[in-house]
């Protein structure tokens, strides 16, 4: 039984690191695009 929660737990850990990261990637990329539309180095609807 012991092992089953170690092994609950790893996976959790692992499913936490994974999204916390894609987290972090989009929240960087989210305030790039800001930073770019408040400096006018892009449009609100650029294209191409």
């Amino acid at each position: 039984m012991a092992m089953a929660v170690e092994v609950a737990m790893w996976i959790a850990k692992m499913v936490w690191i994974a999204l916390s990261g894609w987290i972090s990637s989009c929240l960087t990329v989210a305030d790039e695009v800001a930073s770019s539309l408040r400096s006018g180095d892009i449009g609100p609807f650029h294209v191409g």
